[in-house]
């Protein structure tokens, strides 16, 4: 038994009753994409023009993002929303709602994956990056109200009407999916998004043994590698150094 996770969009509510609810494991995805669509912004804008090796590297983050939520977004549509019609049909709104948001979000990350390669292609041009980066912005606005109905509309419902079997359907058809961004990078964020006094048990519950010792072992240093690509420190100047 575990307490549920309070949505990334809202204040836990006080006493909430112990639960199984496996939508938890969601609730950890949407950290992580609240996390790296909250950050891209900035990075984009923070991309001195010409700087063809961040440029490079920030390409190929940034179309990993989108492709992580594109798929994301897909297997729920394909394990959610028929499901949730038919086993309780008086949430029809609910999930015509989620429908009509994936469909937003998916046409906004379309617009950034072509803006991403405009933006390679210019040298990380000033205009172009503007661009991109307000595209990212209004992606994470609409994500920020997404998620947050998702988590209160969706997910308790989801939780009533799935079985274990099909929880364990969907985790499996996610574990097969190659993922478009860093494992040990993904593996990190999430752990930061589990609470501190839960991690131990959250990974010996949901990652399986040779997992936990790779991680130990050199995935830690890999995810802290790869934040600090994502979030390079400044070189410092040299005291007399010439501007």
């Amino acid at each position: 038994m575990t307490t549920r996770l309070p949505s990334t969009g809202a204040s836990a509510a006080g006493g909430a009753p112990a639960t199984t609810c496996r939508s938890d494991e969601i609730v950890l995805i949407h950290r992580i994409f609240r996390r790296l669509f909250g950050e891209a912004p900035g990075l984009v804008r923070e991309v001195v023009p010409g700087d063809a090796k961040r440029i490079a590297f920030l390409t190929q983050h940034l179309h990993g993002l989108t492709a992580l939520l594109h798929t994301h977004h897909h297997a729920e549509d394909d394990f959610f929303w028929d499901r949730m019609t038919e086993r309780a049909p008086a949430c029809g709104l609910h999930v015509a709602l989620m429908r009509t948001q994936h469909q937003t979000v998916s046409d906004q990350l379309d617009e950034i994956d072509a803006l991403i390669d405009v933006w390679a292609a210019s040298n990380a041009d000033a205009s172009d990056a503007e661009r991109l980066a307000r595209a990212l912005d209004e992606v994470d606005r609409t994500l920020a109200v997404h998620l947050a109905d998702e988590e209160r509309e969706a997910l308790p419902v989801l939780d009533a009407v799935l079985s274990e079997a099909e929880w364990d359907e969907i985790s499996a058809h996610a574990q097969r999916e190659k993922p478009p961004l860093p494992l040990f990078l993904l593996l990190g964020l999430m752990m930061e998004a589990v609470p501190e006094s839960e991690r131990s048990a959250w990974m010996a519950r949901e990652l399986p043994a040779p997992m936990r010792a790779a991680y130990r072992l050199f995935g830690r240093r890999g995810y802290e590698r790869a934040l600090r690509r994502l979030h390079p420190v400044p070189e410092k100047r040299v005291a007399g150094e010439r501007r």
